[in-house]
């Protein structure tokens, strides 16, 4: 074989292994979906099971240690309030955004509407830094990842809503808005 002929082997050899190697990476280039789109909707796709797996559901209890001391347990809240659970972390720009509206909504609605933020796998120290950074009166549960996997949370800034009687009725994926409050107040 010439090295021409060679040549032409090789160069039809490498392509292929490329190309095949680049459809299965990227999935089937006819099907009209890129790398980004496909992972927005199993993102997507995700989330509803997380909100289709909750709603309706009695909340599962857990126990966790509070920043400054103590514990919080979903059984604290069963019949006196509904409750908002918010798994969040200090390195998320999400919850960075998020926190000082749900601080705001927190001091409006604490007499009606029991908060516990969940730091999801973060040390004390960065957490009570963030929270004095920001003047955070929120009480914060710390999470080393068994509430958020109980209940099914795969991202930070994710919100649970529990009614009074302690079944879930809305998962919040993103940040929290002030009717999510008032639809619990108005149960």
């Amino acid at each position: 074989m010439d090295k021409k002929t060679f040549g032409i082997i090789l160069f039809v050899g490498v392509f292929l292994v490329v190309g095949g190697a680049t459809v299965l990476a990227f999935g089937n280039f006819n099907s009209g979906s890129d790398p980004v789109s496909a992972y927005k909707a199993s993102v997507a796709a995700s989330d509803k099971e997380v909100e289709k797996h909750a709603q309706g559901v009695a909340a599962p209890n857990f126990t966790l240690p509070l920043l400054g001391g103590g514990t919080v347990s979903m059984a604290d809240f069963r019949g006196k309030k509904p409750v908002v659970l918010a798994f969040w972390a200090s390195w998320c720009p999400n919850c960075r955004r998020d926190m000082p509206k749900m601080n705001a909504y927190y001091e409006k609605y604490k007499d009606k509407v029991a908060v516990v933020t969940i730091n999801m796998q973060e040390d004390v120290k960065t957490v009570a830094d963030f929270m004095a950074a920001g003047n955070l009166t929120l009480p914060v549960a710390l999470d080393a990842g068994s509430a958020a996997q109980t209940y099914g949370v795969q991202y930070t800034n994710t919100h649970i809503l529990i009614d009074k009687e302690g079944q879930i009725i809305n998962t919040v994926v993103g940040d929290i808005k002030e009717e999510d409050f008032q639809l619990l107040v108005n149960l």
